[in-house]
């Protein structure tokens, strides 16, 4: 199709959270809610429930990644 009309890739939402206890960072799928500076989820590293919430992002999947029209 030469002149088709082009489909739209959205990008996948992530939130980023930090640990203020640690400072481990976890990359987790955008959650209805989320804020920059908010409250963020429990810690996986040691545990602690003071994680803020620092970036939230999109990311376009790869480029061989996507559906082929």
């Amino acid at each position: 199709m030469l002149f088709g009309k082009k489909k739209e890739i959205t990008p996948e939402i992530y939130s980023e959270d930090t640990c203020q206890s640690c400072s481990e960072k976890t990359k987790r799928h955008y959650e209805e809610g989320d804020y920059v500076y908010g409250s963020g989820l429990q810690c996986k590293k040691c545990m602690s429930s003071n994680t803020v919430v620092t970036a939230i992002y999109g990311e376009y999947p790869e480029e061989d990644t996507r559906a082929k029209a």
